[in-house]
């Protein structure tokens, strides 16, 4: 079951987690995780006779994976449900226009980009250097650079990169296309912000450890966009 850390003693190794609207104690020999326990996180927790087995970290980019898909389940919902409804009510085959509406609205090139973006973003890792041996998810590395102060700009450009194709959906203004250029401006912060925090002195970050699937791919996913949403905010002048 899923739950939250309320409280964690790093001198004894206890803790509790609440899930199900009920505290549960557990210790550091049933914990699962590279990383020590932590209030506020998210676990994932195995039961057997009211008894804790095992707690495990739930990352964030497993948090994150989820919000987006559950955003796009809705969307997807809101948006079948709309498209059901003109069906039976319009004539002349209205039902599929909605979908056509929404294709024709950004193009089919800017609604990949944006698709590439987000599972580019949220799946695969943007960061990994072998001989230190870690590997990080653009979410995660957010979480990595926290610890040098400029994590937490990520997360909330990551956010508002992930929302940004609405903007033009549901604010119908020119300057709402320039909410794609959003994404791009995520990646550069977080280029800046990941060789900085590598400070050149060995170790660190640099442009050799950033990855295809993760990094570079959502990179020209993220120019893709800006070029489009720029174009369409000339366009509409």
């Amino acid at each position: 079951m899923r739950g939250k850390i309320l409280q964690y003693n790093g001198n004894d190794g206890t803790g509790i987690f609440v899930a199900d609207g009920q505290q549960h104690r557990f210790t550091l020999a049933s914990w699962k995780g590279d990383h020590a326990p932590a209030v506020g996180k998210t676990v994932e927790a195995m039961m057997a006779d009211g008894q804790v087995q095992s707690v495990a970290l739930v990352g964030d980019d497993v948090l994150l994976r989820e919000k987006a898909e559950e955003l796009g389940g809705k969307l997807g919902g809101l948006v079948g449900g709309l498209g059901g409804t003109l069906a039976k009510g319009g004539a002349g085959g209205s039902g599929m226009a909605l979908g056509g509406s929404i294709v024709e609205r950004f193009g089919a090139m800017t609604l990949a980009a944006y698709a590439v973006f987000l599972l580019g973003t949220t799946m695969f890792k943007a960061v990994s250097n072998s001989l230190i041996g870690f590997g990080f998810s653009m979410w995660q590395l957010a979480s990595f650079l926290s610890t040098f102060g400029g994590g937490g700009g990520i997360k909330l450009l990551l956010i508002l990169s992930y929302l940004s194709i609405l903007v033009p959906f549901l604010w119908r203004d020119r300057r709402a296309w320039l909410a794609l250029l959003i994404p791009l401006v995520t990646m550069v912060w977080a280029v800046i912000r990941a060789l900085s925090a590598g400070g050149g002195g060995g170790g660190g970050v640099d442009m050799g450890d950033f990855g295809i699937l993760g990094f570079y791919l959502p990179l020209i996913a993220a120019v893709v966009l800006a070029l489009a949403g720029f174009k369409r905010f000339k366009e509409a002048a």
